[in-house]
């Protein structure tokens, strides 16, 4: 989805032409790109910062991936990525990043007679699922870690992405790490040769699957779960505890994090230790070419300054929990110092 939020003011500028004296034609547009996974808090933030400031922006979500290729090639003035770079990739591409998002992949369901949150899972019941060991809902291994819960006499259908997400290699590197015959099979990530299920392009296409398909299971943003009203399932985290996704089980893993460990803001996210962490989190990052003319530079910085300031609470209205204090604060030294 391209974002392009343009005020009249920036067309009727651009039409004031061959008149001498006339005004100096308004800068373009700061444009990013990247995942898909922050197009709505995008969405939601532009609108507020140009009104705040006068300043256009744009951005175009589709993947991680995506993001690095177009801030490499200088095609955007700033990437986002989930999936971030190491200071040694950062320092041959010339580039900088630093954090501004936690989310998290969450598991979600659509079971005849299952409500959303009832569904605990543990790490080698979830392989098994995807291995296709375990295939019905009411299989004893699922009962027997979910007494009480009523699991019908159904068929599990797995919904996978199809096209590259760092959602994907997320799942798959925790599936990966607990489970051998994933590892030695499947393995890690952004797109693998998943044993079974039906495959989707992006949320939306596990969405349409999901909601045409009963008794399936998948993964997507828990943003998009949210908005989409998809039912969640309760995780087994490191700790051996059971934790729901939320904002807040992102922010545990988060705020444990040592985000001065790397000057490019890294820091492990997978299954981290923590009762109150969500075992599947993920950071996005923002990206800079250090060649990127100072203005222009000046301008993305100032976008994300604000984000900084005064974005917290779009971002934890739709579900995703903001960079902590502490991150922010090393990243506003990392700015100044260059």
């Amino acid at each position: 989805m391209k974002l392009s939020i343009a005020p009249i003011a920036l067309t009727l500028c651009l039409g004031l032409t061959g008149t001498a004296g006339a005004q100096s034609p308004a800068p373009t547009a700061i444009s990013g790109a990247g995942g898909s996974i922050q197009s709505p808090l995008f969405k939601a933030w532009m609108p507020d910062y140009q009104a705040a400031t006068g300043e256009t922006m744009t951005y175009q979500g589709q993947n991680s991936a995506y993001g690095i290729s177009q801030i490499e090639a200088k095609a955007a003035d700033f990437g986002v990525t989930a999936m971030p770079l190491s200071d040694a990739d950062l320092a041959a591409k010339g580039m900088s990043q630093f954090p501004f998002l936690i989310s998290g992949t969450v598991l979600v369901t659509n079971v005849p007679g299952l409500e959303s949150g009832k569904l605990r899972l543990d790490s080698a019941l979830l392989a098994d699922i995807f291995l296709g060991k375990i295939t019905q809902w009411n299989d004893a291994k699922l009962k027997a870690v979910n007494p009480g819960v009523d699991l019908p006499d159904w068929p599990i259908t797995v919904a996978r992405r199809t096209d590259p997400a760092s959602m994907t290699l997320l799942l798959t590197s925790y599936l990966s790490a607990v489970s051998p015959a994933w590892k030695a099979g499947p393995g890690a990530g952004e797109t693998v040769a998943w044993p079974i299920g039906l495959g989707g392009k992006g949320n939306a296409g596990i969405s349409e699957i999901m909601s045409g398909t009963m008794g399936t299971i998948s993964y997507v943003e828990y943003a998009y779960a949210l908005e989409h009203k998809l039912d969640l399932v309760t995780l087994k985290n490191r700790d051996g505890a059971f934790v729901a996704p939320s904002p807040e089980a992102f922010a545990a893993v988060a705020a444990q994090a040592d985000w001065s460990a790397s000057k490019g803001f890294g820091v492990p996210t997978l299954d981290q230790p923590g009762a109150k962490s969500w075992p599947l989190v993920l950071v996005s990052y923002g990206l800079v070419r250090d060649d990127t003319p100072v203005d222009r530079r000046k301008r993305v910085l100032d976008f994300f300054e604000w984000g900084y300031a005064n974005g917290d609470a779009r971002m934890s209205s739709l579900g995703y929990s903001p960079a902590p204090a502490k991150a922010k604060a090393l990243v506003r030294e990392s700015w100044k110092a260059r």
